[in-house]
């Protein structure tokens, strides 16, 4: 674990992620906000790209949602630090992890177009329960990690979904005549935060907090 990994993880836990649980719908581009306010809260002349610059694995490019920059202390250009992707598609996760390691072993002209890469960002909805998919992305993080200097930060949103004829309503009178309603089937529940490097489990955060969350 790099010093600077240290870092990210201490700015992970001193920010408030509550405020996904008020969150209604697919809310991927809401996702997306959130991960640049926590990047931009942090005490650095921070930047962000969105959508990222692509990578490539052998045939198949890449274009990760986010890249996380940082100016190179005492010069005028930035650095990439970390990239991140956000879905709400389940049978898209396991390729949006490819997505993320394509960006530390991308080369361009003969040397790693992001050589300074610090972490890479997963951050999906789960519609629970699924706990086989859950220890899926868990296990094939923690398998990519092993070959990898990345810090791994999986950012995995419950998403409870009411059965049919059943959804959440938000009352909002006179904001459209004659209806007094809206209504959403997804509703966030939980906010699970957890860290891996070199194929361990380093930390986990739970929002709403209660107790800490066990290893898959």
């Amino acid at each position: 674990m790099t010093e600077y990994q240290d870092s990210i993880i201490q700015s992970l836990n001193e920010y408030g992620f509550q405020r996904i649980l008020r969150m209604k719908g697919s809310c991927h581009d809401a996702l997306i906000g959130e991960l640049i306010n926590w990047w931009l809260s942090q005490d650095i002349d921070g930047m962000i790209c969105n959508p990222a610059r692509g990578s490539k694995s052998s045939s198949r490019r890449y274009f990760a949602d986010l890249l996380f920059l940082e100016q190179f202390q005492g010069f005028d250009y930035y650095e990439v630090k970390g990239v991140a992707e956000i879905e709400n598609n389940q049978e898209k996760l396991i390729d949006k992890i490819k997505s993320l390691a394509s960006y530390e072993n991308y080369v361009k002209r003969g040397s790693k177009a992001y050589p300074n890469l610090q972490f890479a960002v997963l951050c999906y909805t789960l519609n629970v329960p699924n706990d086989e998919l859950a220890q899926k992305i868990y296990d094939e993080i923690v398998e990519v990690s092993e070959d990898s200097s990345l810090l791994w930060i999986v950012c995995e949103i419950a998403d409870s979904l009411r059965s049919e004829g059943e959804p959440y309503r938000i009352y909002m009178p006179n904001y459209v005549r004659g209806y007094d309603y809206f209504y959403y089937t997804r509703n966030f529940s939980s906010v699970i935060l957890y860290t891996i490097k070199k194929g361990k489990q380093i930390g986990d955060i739970t929002v709403p907090s209660t107790k800490n969350r066990s290893a898959h």
